[in-house]
């Protein structure tokens, strides 16, 4: 588990916590030959992250043939329960060990994972550049997109409080870059490769570089979260109407993570981006309501506040 709240350097926090969740060598370079192997097979399947126009979990062909299912976050989160477990299979059943990985979040098993235990995972190198032509990507853009998407070389974990701030900060990947090229040296330069990574400059001794992670209850208050608006829902990229503070996921699950929707009630309008939403009510994301009948009605949140 993270800390509830932590003050201090990039090194504390990693030699504290982050550390004891990191995968070990032996482990990556073992996930890395398999996975090296079967992008060089005839037909891989290629798990990239969703752009507009895909749907997660359907497996479309491109133009040149390759198949391509377009997944979220929830393969870096199952790669790393499988392997911190021990679980890796043999050669000849990685194409089934592929073709099982979680498309979505709700496609995980039931039990503690990486993000269940209070962890962001963030990445290395983008998994996205704005490329939505995915029809026309070829196999070197395929490869690429998916080392970056399940690759653990590309996974860096820091504290859900405040990751928005810290997951993107240059410092705190110039740090994680720095510390995972040095325990998975043995196959970074490969990694590299076929990730079409850069190696990063060092700036300075990003180890030193304070971060900040308090608890949710303490970094902002609901309002701040839910903003209750007086005036229109111009700007936002869905709305809907409620006699109740009411979650859709038909509405809210084909929307870009930096996407904001509103919902108007009898008592207010409340708006939020979906990734809030998801950082905010985690229980409502992973209910059985919102999964399959793809609506959550919320009665109260953390106790503090009642619709």
């Amino acid at each position: 588990m993270p800390p509830k709240a932590f003050d201090g350097t990039l090194r504390e926090l990693y030699t504290g916590w982050a550390e004891k969740v990191l995968l070990e060598a032996d482990a990556v370079e073992q996930f890395h030959h398999l996975l090296v192997a079967y992008l060089q097979t005839a037909d891989p399947l290629f798990l990239v992250r969703t752009v507009k126009g895909t749907e997660r979990g359907v497996t479309i062909r491109t133009a040149s043939g390759e198949r391509l299912r377009a997944t979220d976050n929830a393969p870096s989160w199952w790669i790393h329960r499988e392997l911190f477990a021990g679980r890796l299979p043999a050669r000849a059943a990685f194409d089934a060990f592929v073709d099982g990985i979680p498309w979505h979040m709700f496609r995980m098993p039931k039990g503690e994972n990486i993000n269940i235990a209070g962890w962001h995972v963030a990445h290395i190198f983008d998994v996205k550049n704005g490329d939505v032509t995915f029809a026309a990507w070829d196999r070197a853009e395929l490869v690429r997109r998916m080392v970056r998407n399940v690759h653990p070389c590309n996974y860096f974990y820091i504290p859900k409080q405040g990751w928005q701030r810290n997951g993107g900060d240059p410092r705190v990947i110039a740090f994680f870059y720095e510390t995972l090229a040095s325990k998975y040296r043995a196959i970074w330069s490969e990694f590299l490769e076929h990730a079409a990574g850069s190696p990063h400059h060092t700036l300075g001794d990003s180890g030193e570089h304070r971060i900040a992670c308090h608890p949710a209850s303490e970094a902002k208050p609901l309002a701040a979260t839910i903003h209750q608006l007086r005036g229109g829902l111009d700007g936002y990229a869905a709305c809907y109407s409620s006699s109740r503070l009411c979650f859709k996921a038909s509405v809210i699950e084909p929307l870009a993570m930096s996407d904001r929707f509103g919902v108007i009630t009898p008592i207010g309008t409340f708006v939020l981006s979906k990734q809030e939403f998801y950082d905010e009510f985690p229980s409502v994301v992973a209910s059985v309501s919102y999964g399959e009948s793809g609506r959550t009605l919320l009665a109260a949140h953390r106790g503090r506040v009642r619709f």
